[in-house]
């Protein structure tokens, strides 16, 4: 991927241009598709970007009812302050556009207040509106620079660059006042379909050349503000100054590498490009939500696991579903939607608390009369579901403890039929698997299930591995032979 840089010849023109720019893709992209989703940004260059498009004739081309502005970062300050970014993108266009932009298009980053005392609160709330509105796909996503190489509020070193799994995160000791933010996470940044850096003055000379060439995120954070369609660098002169003179700067146009992305920070990425395809709604988000404030631990499946879950139920038409490792209910909650008409789930947790926890973000999600949750040593709870002849299932999704995959493996198949489904998670360790003699119990326990499923009479069976938001791993999907 590219980036592709315009230079223009000072501020004020930069300013014009992004606000035609702005106008002339909204209406675009409304030829065929709405709604549209806008990020804004602040800073000198920025909020004069809008003040241009306020006073263009060509706003009016705009059909501004399908247009949702959201902001990339937030001062945590009271509502009103005249330092936040919302108080003078309202000035500046929001109060111009008057009624043709419905005042429930507009999400602010919540201020601060007794309701939301902590930056932290105003990145889950600003979170959960992201997630009730569909975790959109921004269309154009606003970014300014600051001379440190910072955009919204990722300064370089600082810890908020690492935050990955959500959208947004509350930020303390930012090197610029104030000290407490709220930002967009890189994980929201490069969701955008696309991304506009914009960048005015000598001061930043160096800070764009260093993300132009690449440089690490951790030094120049916008070398990692990548778009998914494309990566716009939008500049003037004097921040082209550090560039040199490439050939291609001769023009007003000139592309860029961007910077590579290599192991997690790149499977990261891809798995938030595709994340289109397996949107959280505000249920799952508040299943998952509930699960870290409840101390669980942060192992369970990513949204799209969950979705290919849910697809596999789907296909196989499974009216019965055995989950083993119910965690908070989140893969709970993907296999309970997919169930047929009639269907049951059953879920085995060994943690009472987990169970809890679960039970009560399953009944918040609605689905809770479809899901009996059974609490105990899973072994025991299977040995019991035999002795009951229970119906068999459908579907079979093993996320628990390691060590007894072989054992929980010949339990399901008394409690199956000819044609279901298994899939067991978590079965590449990172790559640990091949290691005859590694120490860990839990590569130990995948190592026997593959010595009890090779030529298995019973099991038909592969292992897939899989990389992404949670590491490098991989899942053993199995069928029952007729």
């Amino acid at each position: 991927m590219t980036r592709d840089v315009v230079v223009h010849p000072d501020a004020r023109v930069l300013a014009e241009s992004v606000a035609a720019r702005l106008l002339t893709h909204l209406v675009d992209v409304q030829s065929h598709r709405s709604p549209v989703h806008v990020v804004l940004t602040g800073g000198t260059v920025g909020i004069a970007s809008l003040a241009a498009v306020a006073a263009s004739p060509v706003r009016d081309a705009v059909d501004w009812s399908g247009v949702h502005l959201w902001w990339g970062d937030e001062r945590f300050l009271p509502e009103g302050d005249p330092d936040r970014n919302e108080t003078q993108a309202r000035t500046a266009l929001i109060d111009a556009l008057g009624d043709a932009l419905p005042a429930e298009n507009v999400h602010p980053m919540p201020a601060r207040s007794d309701d939301v005392p902590t930056p932290e609160a105003s990145a889950d709330a600003y979170g959960q509106s992201f997630a009730d509105a569909g975790s959109p796909a921004f269309d154009v996503l606003l970014l300014g620079m600051g001379p440190d190489g910072h955009v919204a509020s990722l300064f370089p070193g600082h810890e908020a660059l690492a935050v990955t799994g959500r959208p947004t995160v509350g930020v303390h000791g930012s090197p610029k006042p104030p000290p407490e933010r709220v930002s967009l996470t890189y994980d929201a940044i490069r969701g955008a379909r696309e991304v506009w850096v914009v960048a005015a003055g000598a001061e930043k000379a160096q800070a764009v050349a260093s993300a132009l060439r690449g440089a690490p995120v951790e030094t120049t954070p916008a070398a990692g503000a990548i778009g998914t369609e494309r990566t716009l660098w939008l500049v003037d002169v004097a921040a082209t100054e550090t560039l040199g003179t490439p050939a291609a700067l001769s023009t007003t146009t000139a592309a860029f590498p961007a910077a590579p992305e290599t192991g997690p920070e790149l499977w990261t990425h891809v798995d938030h490009y595709f994340s289109v395809l397996a949107r959280e709604d505000a249920a799952l988000v508040d299943t998952r939500k509930a699960a870290t404030a409840g101390g669980l631990p942060d192992i369970a499946v990513a949204a799209n696991q969950g979705k290919l879950l849910h697809l596999l139920a789907r296909a196989t038409g499974a009216r019965r579903i055995l989950e083993i490792g119910t965690l908070g209910g989140y893969s709970t909650l993907w296999l309970a939607r997919s169930l047929a008409d009639g269907g049951r789930l059953t879920t085995l947790e060994l943690e009472p608390e987990h169970a809890r926890v679960a039970t009560e973000s399953l009944a918040r999600a609605g689905v809770a009369e479809l899901v009996d949750v059974l609490v105990g040593p899973a072994a025991e709870t299977l040995d019991r579901l035999v002795a009951e002849e229970t119906e068999p299932y459908d579907l079979v999704f093993i996320d628990a403890d390691k060590q007894s995959i072989p054992r929980y493996l010949e339990q399901t198949l008394a409690l199956t039929h000819p044609g279901s489904v298994v899939v067991v998670d978590n079965v590449v360790r990172g790559g640990a698997v091949v290691q005859a003699d590694h120490p860990d119990d839990r590569v130990q326990g995948v190592r026997s299930m593959v010595e009890l499923l090779t030529d298995h009479p019973r099991y038909d069976s592969t292992v897939v591995q899989t990389v992404g938001s949670k590491g490098y791993d991989g899942f053993a999907l199995l069928r029952v032979r007729d």
